[in-house]
């Protein structure tokens, strides 16, 4: 691992930032930079674009463990990939979807709004040390559960959950699945096929390394064919501009998720950037990151600080929250502390009232112990 594969570990920056946007690593730089000097000369003459766009789809299949390219669709981040695979549910007045109170808002959002169609929310809460558990989530699966939408990791408390179990429990009642990987993908392994997932969105910016505006969907290859997304266009259709305009005759694949014009850009990146990634191999970006936040858990407990993200084995993300110590608390505001270690160049995140870090697997331990340094009461 060199400094020249990731950029960010020359800038002076100890930067704790990747459940937030990623900096890029320089492969994933310079295929966005490509692409721009490609566009500048030529446009789209003479590039490999539309080849290259494929492979995204092979390698995000691959990344997520999913049996074909075609279960994958671009989309330009995880809201819109919630969003508009939910909307080709088609849900009607009665049916219930089932959701904790610890997602993102995003994923709320659209959820909320079906509401107004008559569709019931049910909500799991998340307990005060941070765990949503399994059985709650199961025991609150009724007859009339259409569709599960959970995080795989929680944003504001880094809890995993198992998935497994709650797919077992939704199809049982002849419900969906439907995953939130953003803070997943990319850090630790994730298989859609091992845990049953219907449904997977994930943008790219965060742990995957890639650009913003830059993500993936992937829709179980049966329920395609039964889903009308709510946002069409001509590459929807099969045939995609030869296809004419009076029939409705969509695209076998996932890709009838993809009304228009990509942006080719970021998701060019993305490419670059989960190509990276298996090059390293997921595994071994998870076991190496265990390793930094293990390290980082035991430095901050040392500092006196109390970590609130559940740690054990199942639960563990690359997502650490946890107070400073008393002694800070004391002196000034977990704002004023987020803004103090940002004027140092120590770039974490505030989320409920505590710092949030999230390093990735190529973090270096002296990063760590310079944040742990600025945290303790001089």
């Amino acid at each position: 691992m060199t400094n020249n594969l990731y950029p960010v570990l020359n800038s002076g920056l100890a930067f704790f930032n990747h459940a937030g946007v990623s900096p890029l690593p320089s492969d994933v730089a310079q295929a966005v930079h490509d692409y721009a000097d490609q566009a500048a000369r030529a446009g789209y003459f003479g590039s490999t674009w539309m080849e290259d766009m494929q492979d995204f789809r092979a390698v995000s299949a691959e990344l997520i463990g999913a049996r074909s390219p075609d279960e994958i669709a671009f989309v330009p981040n995880t809201a819109t990939g919630v969003s508009v695979s939910a909307g080709a549910l088609n849900l009607q007045d009665g049916d219930r979807i089932l959701v904790t109170d610890a997602e993102y808002p995003s994923n709320r959002h659209f959820y909320n709004a079906l509401q107004q169609k008559g569709v019931e929310l049910d909500v799991v809460y998340q307990q005060d040390d941070g765990r949503i558990p399994t059985e709650d989530i199961i025991s609150a699966v009724s007859e009339r559960t259409k569709l599960v939408g959970i995080s795989h990791v929680q944003w504001g408390s880094g809890f995993r959950s198992n998935l497994r179990p709650i797919a077992d429990a939704v199809h049982a009642v002849g419900g969906l699945l439907s995953v939130d990987a953003i803070q997943s993908a990319g850090a630790l392994p994730v298989n859609v096929v091992d845990d049953d997932i219907d449904i997977l969105a994930a943008g790219g910016h965060k742990w995957m390394l890639g650009p913003t505006g830059s993500g993936m969907l992937y829709i179980r290859e049966e329920l395609i064919d039964g889903l009308i997304p709510p946002v069409l266009g001509a590459n929807s259709m099969d045939g995609g501009l030869s296809a004419g305009n009076d029939q409705l005759i969509l695209s076998p694949t996932a890709s009838r998720f993809e009304p228009g014009a990509t942006p080719t850009a970021a998701m060019l990146g993305m490419r670059a950037a989960i190509r990276h990634l298996l090059d390293v191999g997921i595994d071994n970006v998870w076991a190496q990151l265990e390793s930094v936040t293990a390290y980082l858990c035991d430095a901050l407990a040392d500092a006196g600080c109390r970590v609130f993200s559940p740690r054990g084995e199942s639960e563990r993300s690359g997502i650490v929250i946890f107070d400073p110590p008393p002694d800070l608390s004391e002196r000034e505001t977990v704002d004023e502390t987020w803004e103090r270690l940002q004027d140092s160049g120590i770039i974490t995140a505030v989320r409920f009232g505590r710092l949030r870090a999230s390093p990735h697997f190529y973090t270096p331990q002296s990063d760590i112990d310079r944040l742990v340094a600025a945290l303790k009461p001089q």
